[in-house]
Order: structure tokens, then C-alpha cells, then sequence
């Protein structure tokens, strides 16, 4: 890779008992300290590498990183325990777990088991440059015609929503299990090829199914046996757009259906509507 060039400053190095002077744009005074800065927990460590800081595109250390992880993809990525994205994500799985259909009956979906389960393993799903780009596409159209942004919304009104699937393959189950297989029949390795597709989503009648709750999504999985001893939940990002709120089917001029008002069904009708984001494991 071609060094990049910068100029020192003023500031010293953030390293403990490091006095040199950090160059421009870095809390460090060069490469050995910002790999002293993961190995002494000072920083999360770049997702790919896993050797230097995050820095670029949040989950990457470097445009060289990115762009490795991009010619690989599609792919999945530990997120270790110590990133604080994975207590992020954990809480949002654990806020979520409860709740949902408001004064309607949980036997929707089925009401999730009480207690919070163990989350097991968290993965950033890397999605192709193509899926990527149909996505970003999308987003753009649907901001066109809702000016979401305009409303203090983000671009396309998209929000974070889980989506519980299924899994024929030993992927996830551990981090050294991370190889998407190729059985057309397991949704799930389907959906990190492809992304979304009619075919490997739930209740592809009527949409593709999120839900602003993770113990709502939890009734979509599949139960777990000797062979696959955790379930598998999607958190997604999703282009919601404008929103029809009451019932399940598309409705002419909105983007979106939802069952009522806090999103405990969600369903979109393009498959470009949704990318997979992060991957959550858990018992």
C-alpha cells in the first residue's frame, strides 16, 4: 500500500508515557503506537486486520482494509466482545426483547421467552459492492419523492430493524465458522450472498418481515437443536420511507407496511428496500 503523508502537530502521543508529537489527523505518532493502542485495549480493533485501530468507514483501519474486505465479500466478521459496537448492538437486541403489538395479542408471533437470551456471537455482514449499490439506489429514489431529510429524518426515512431467519449450516456457531455454505435451502447464507431476495425471506406473500423488536423477530427463527445450538437474527438497515401503518399488504403511494405504530411488524416490497447489517447469534 502507498503511505499516505501527514504532518506533525502540535499534541502528543495518546499512548501512556509516549511524549512524541502525533501527526495530523491521528491521536498517534506513528504505526507501532497505534498498534500498541489495540494491544493495550485503547481502541477497537480494525475488523479485518484485527492488528491497527478502526478508523476508516468505522469498522476498518485503513482504505486498504476496506477495500480487502469489499473483494472478499460477500463475508461475515467477528465483532468482538470488547468493540463497543457489540455492546451497542447486545443492547438493542436485550432493549427490544420485550414489547411489540401494543394492545394486540403477542400470540401474533408468538411472546418470546421471559429473561433476555445469551447472545453468543455478533458478525458485520460485508455485502458486495453490488448489493451495496442497488441499496444506496434505492434510498436515494425513495428520498426524491418523501424529502425525508428535509423533515429531520435520515436519508429515505431508513431505520434499523431485526429480522429472525433460518439456517441449515454450522455457520455462526462459532467464530471459526464463518464460511457461507451453499445450500439454496438455508436462508440465512442466502441472505448474506444475495441480500434479500423473495426466496429467502419470511412471508415473502406479503413482504419481506422486520420488526422493531428482536423478540417479535425471535418467533421467525428456527428451534434450536443438538446440530445448531443458536438462533440467528438479522439487524438490518431499511429504507421505510413514507409508511402505511395498519394491516400487511403494499398500499399504492407509500413505501412500507406496518401493523401499527412502533413497527412490531414491518414488511418493504423491493428487495433493494433492505441490506443486512449486522449478525447476532444467540441461545
Amino acid at each position: 500500500a502507498v503511505a499516505r503523508l501527514s504532518f506533525p502537530t502540535s499534541a502528543t502521543c495518546a499512548i501512556p508515557g509516549c511524549s512524541a508529537v502525533v501527526f495530523s489527523g491521528s491521536k498517534y505518532c506513528g504505526q507501532v503506537c497505534r498498534k500498541d493502542a489495540v494491544n493495550k485495549g485503547l481502541e477497537p480493533a480494525c475488523l479485518l486486520c484485527k492488528v491497527n485501530p478502526k478508523n476508516f468507514r468505522q469498522h476498518f483501519c485503513s482504505q486498504d482494509c476496506a477495500q480487502t474486505a469489499e473483494n472478499k465479500a460477500p463475508m461475515l466478521l467477528e465483532v468482538p466482545a470488547t468493540d463497543p459496537k457489540f455492546a451497542d448492538i447486545v443492547k438493542q437486541f436485550n432493549d427490544t426483547w420485550v414489547g411489540g403489538y401494543g394492545k394486540q395479542p403477542a400470540a401474533l408471533n408468538g411472546a418470546p421467552p421471559p429473561g433476555c437470551p445469551t447472545i453468543k456471537l455478533i458478525c458485520k455482514v460485508v455485502n458486495t459492492k453490488a448489493v451495496e449499490t442497488r441499496y444506496q439506489a434505492y434510498r436515494k429514489q425513495v428520498e426524491a419523492k418523501g424529502n425525508f431529510a428535509a423533515q429531520g429524518k435520515p436519508e429515505g426515512n431508513e431505520m434499523r430493524r431485526w429480522h429472525g431467519t433460518q439456517k441449515t449450516c454450522v455457520v455462526g456457531n462459532a467464530a471459526a465458522n464463518l464460511t457461507l455454505c451453499a445450500n439454496t435451502a438455508c436462508r440465512l447464507c442466502c441472505i448474506i450472498r444475495v441480500s434479500f431476495q423473495a426466496a429467502n425471506s419470511v412471508s415473502t406473500a406479503n413482504g419481506i418481515f422486520t420488526s422493531a423488536f428482536s423478540g417479535v423477530s425471535n418467533g421467525q427463527t428456527q428451534a434450536i437443536t443438538a446440530a445448531s445450538p443458536y438462533k440467528a437474527m438479522l439487524l438490518n438497515r431499511i429504507v421505510v420511507g413514507k409508511k402505511h401503518v395498519g394491516g400487511y399488504l403494499p398500499v399504492a403511494g407509500t413505501d412500507s407496511t406496518a401493523i401499527d405504530n412502533v413497527d412490531s411488524e414491518l414488511r418493504v416490497f423491493t428487495n433493494d428496500a433492505i441490506l443486512p447489517s449486522w449478525l447476532v447469534m444467540y441461545s
